[in-house]
């Protein structure tokens, strides 16, 4: 047995009560659901909860994905028309911000040009220093100050360097905020696929989500503002460098402002990240946020959902990413997640959870939906599928939506496969009440298979799974594909887990396994392929014991290993067919269903493993000789093909063998198709060759000469192949009637020869030798000797001369090849077997007449 994929020893109690379950708080209002973008059929559809067939809930014109792409639509459009608006409203500032800093940046930028009123004031002052320094100006008379041509209220040339470069840094900030927001702009449009399936235009959105949230273009878009904070802090900064250099009072006064500006700046961000609900957002905060807290996301979940899980519950989390995971099945488990994350409908949650049902078992991402925590919301709307009746205190009947109760147990199915979860032990009545009602056999199936999967070390139900299918095949109760495929499906992982004792599995085994071939049966003459293989595994899992991993969920394996899978399994039933009580019609099923299965085996050997081939091989000789199977009970063509399989008869024991050749013969008899009796020759040819004598006491008891020497002349004209094969066995039946040595064999000797010579077996060697079709090497060296020694034995038949005839002219038409001239010598040699009988006969004449 595998290990068991549910861990059906602890049962571990399904739900947290304490786990954190927060809503995400988006940055813009969720509009409420409208019908706008439905027809008036689909409308009434939606209103009425009939969109969908059964099991079709996440088929690509299911009603999931028409709501998904509802709510995706009106949400991106208020969350791009959000995103619009901002970058509008940046564009405007930039704008603003860039003109005045432009102005600013002409005048400063001047005064580190070179100005020609500055040299005439250089030239001058030296001129009056050296004027001072010599006798030609009395400076004691008319002094001069000449620290009055320099101002300290001017900047220097170093400060006009520092506020030049931050201005011009504030503006390169504004110009490329600038341009990333007009690319921003192209960035968050989705290009709309109105020519797909609604599936499809879903998965396109949820590609488009994702890659923006892998890319983080929305954080990037509302990091877009910081641009412009930096740009206007360089700005500041210039300024408060200007002011340096002039008045004090006029900086501290400036610095103030500024720096009381950008501390309130820094603390309200501060503020927005301890506290989400704050109001003092900034664009960036939820981003920083999220890196603080390892990226957690909200997630949607009631507080009373205490009362309904079992506060043991730990969840599992698998890797969300793995080679394995098909990208259509993560895209589709992303769409469903974003919508039991983001949606405030109850009727659009009910549909996302309803649509896990309805994925197949195949599909490769319900860990996805798992880290969503899909459980606990199913079984949230499970159990208000039901009301508490006053009456009974533990009580619960079913409410009038029995039927979404059923999508849920199949949802949790789908969720709960591969791991240790079990179902809450507070939900155990509603689904008893569920499994127990008689107004719905789907609904009522689909709970068994739930609870028979929730208790994998109880009798009982799984008893109760397997009653569902007896009824079935029994015709009591009428089930759809759908409801047989899920009863299937559960009881195959169910059998692979079962932990009940030896007896108990027994009893469940020789129950099931006639329930099963009965199924096998019927949708043998249907087209559900699923179902037939499923059978097929469930037969060789109890049986057998053992299966390949690969085939649970791959249904394309499955195909090509049916027959693999289901030859061994029918061999086991055919072999101990008393055991599991298989008799009458059902007994022929397995006999031809094995027959048909087995046949082919032959003709594709390489397909097929050696155990399987041996199996085969064993069984339809068991079948051939007990005249289950043959001429009238197979087609021809797959007669044919058994018969070529089963050569080599090395497989026959000894004391099968005579009662094989009968077999054999009475095909050959019964049997009208050239490649029927070509096998059986071919068969009858090897097993005469090494023969005993059983063998030959067979073959004369079921007249084989006769039966050769008809299909030889019978396909003189159709087939030459055949013709000499019918000559060549009956040349190894001769040969073999001639190698007796005890007295006992010589005594019935004489009536294996009758059978010869009584026959037309000579006419056909004659006129096979006339029609010179036989190869002449074969003719001298075997057929010649054997001729001889029947010619010594019984020389006095008639048939000799015409023999002798047709043998010489072969002779004479092939004069000069090998074998020839051994053919003149046996045929001389024969001619005078005949001379001495006809001179003994003369010589006993003159005596008589003496």
């Amino acid at each position: 047995m595998l290990p068991s994929k549910r861990d059906s020893k602890t049962f571990p109690l399904y739900g947290n009560a304490k786990s954190s379950y927060s809503t995400t708080i988006s940055s813009s209002p969720k509009p409420q659901r409208t019908l706008s973008h439905f027809t008036d059929n689909e409308e009434q559809k939606l209103l009425h909860n009939q969109w969908d067939e059964l099991g079709e809930e996440a088929a690509d014109h299911a009603k999931i994905w028409h709501l998904y792409n509802d709510e995706s639509t009106r949400l991106d459009a208020s969350t791009i028309d959000g995103c619009n608006r901002g970058i509008d409203v940046l564009l405007v500032f930039t704008g603003l911000f860039s003109a005045v800093l432009t102005t600013f940046i002409i005048e400063s930028y001047q005064q580190m040009m070179p100005d020609a009123s500055d040299t005439t004031n250089l030239l001058l002052q030296q001129l009056i220093l050296d004027l001072r320094s010599s006798s030609l100006l009395n400076v004691t008379n008319s002094p001069i100050d000449l620290s009055t041509l320099n101002s300290d209220d001017t900047p220097t040339i170093t400060q006009l360097h520092w506020v030049n470069g931050l201005w011009f840094a504030a503006l390169a900030f504004s110009l490329s905020a600038a341009l990333i927001s007009m690319l921003a702009k192209q960035w968050i449009q989705l290009i709309p696929d109105v020519s797909s399936s609604p599936r499809q235009r879903a998965r396109q959105r949820q590609r488009w989500y994702m890659q923006l949230q892998k890319w983080h273009v929305f954080a990037f878009i509302n990091a877009l503002p910081l641009l412009l904070h930096i740009a206007l802090l360089l700005f500041f900064a210039g300024v408060l460098v200007l002011l340096w250099s002039g008045n004090m009072a006029i900086a501290a006064a400036t610095f103030t402002i500024v720096a009381m500006a950008y501390i309130f700046y820094l603390g309200s961000m501060w503020m927005s990240l301890v506290n989400p609900e704050c109001p003092y957002q900034h664009p960036i905060s939820e981003q920083l946020r999220r890196w603080a807290i390892g990226g957690a996301t909200g997630t949607r979940r009631s507080a009373d959902l205490e009362d309904i899980v079992d506060a043991s519950f730990k969840p599992v989390r698998i890797p969300m990413a793995s080679a394995a995971v098909d990208q259509n099945d993560y895209i589709d488990a992303c769409c469903i997640t974003w919508l039991l994350q983001h949606s405030t409908n109850d009727d659009t949650l009910k549909t996302a959870i309803q649509a896990i049902g309805g994925l197949p078992r195949s599909f490769s991402a319900f860990h996805v939906l798992r880290e969503a925590d899909a459980i606990p919301m199913l079984l949230q709307q499970f159990n208000a599928c039901f009301r508490r009746d006053p009456s009974f205190s533990a009580q619960h009947c079913i409410i009038s939506d029995a039927d979404n109760a059923e999508k849920y147990c199949r949802a949790w199915i789908r969720l709960t496969h591969g791991t240790s979860e079990s179902w809450p032990r507070n939900l155990r009545t509603p689904l008893e009440v569920l499994k127990d009602s008689g107004d719905n056999v789907h609904v009522s199936a689909v709970a068994a298979c739930v609870y028979a999967l929730d208790s994998l070390i109880y009798r009982g139900p799984q008893l109760s799974l397997l009653s569902h299918l007896e009824r079935f095949a029994k015709r009591e109760t009428s089930y759809d594909d759908f409801t047989e495929s899920w009863l299937l499906e559960t009881f195959l992982e169910c059998s692979l887990s079962w932990e009940l004792h030896i007896l108990v599995v027994k009893d469940i085994v020789a129950r099931a396994v006639p329930t099963l071939l009965q199924l096998l049966q019927r949708v043998a003459k249907g087209s559900s392929s699923q179902n037939r293989t499923t059978i097929t595994l469930i037969l060789h899992t109890l049986l057998l014991g053992t299966i390949d991993t690969t085939l649970l969920w791959d249904e394309e394996q499955r195909g090509t290993s049916y027959h693999t899978v289901l030859i061994p399994c029918l061999a086991s039933i055919i072999q101990r067919h008393k055991q599991y009580e298989i008799e009458g019609e059902l007994m022929e099923f397995a006999i031809s269903e094995f027959s048909r299965l087995a046949a082919p085996v032959s003709t594709r050997a390489s397909h097929f493993p050696s155990s399987v081939k041996a199996i085969a091989r064993q069984g339809l000789s068991e079948l051939y000789l007990g005249g289950q199977i043959g001429a009238g009970i197979l087609p021809d063509s797959a007669l044919a093909d058994m018969l070529q399989f089963l050569y080599p008869p090395n497989n026959i024991s000894v004391d099968k063998k005579p009662n094989f050749v009968k077999s054999l013969l009475k095909t050959l008899t019964d049997s009208s198709d050239m490649n029927v009796a070509t096998c059986c020759i071919r068969l009858l040819e090897h097993l005469l060759l090494y023969c005993s004598s059983p063998v030959l006491e067979a073959f004369e008891e079921g007249k084989g000469v006769v039966a050769l020497v008809h299909v030889a002349r019978t396909s003189e004209n159709d087939s030459r192949r055949l013709q000499l094969e019918c000559i060549r066995t009956l040349y190894i039946y001769v040969r073999g009637c001639l190698q007796t040595v005890d007295l006992t064999q010589r005594q019935k000797l004489g009536s294996r020869l009758d059978s010869i010579f009584q026959s037309d077996f000579f006419t056909v060697v004659n006129s096979t030798v006339a029609s010179r079709k036989w190869w002449l090497p074969e003719v001298a060296l075997l057929w010649m000797p054997c001729m001889l020694r029947m010619c010594k034995i019984r020389p006095q038949e008639d048939v000799w001369p015409s023999v002798e005839v047709a043998l010489r002219h072969f002779a004479e038409s092939h004069t000069g090849a090998k074998g020839c001239d051994q053919l003149l010598e046996d045929l001389e040699r024969m001619e005078k077997i005949k001379q001495n009988l006809r001179d003994n006969i003369s010589g006993h004449k003159k005596t008589g007449d003496a």
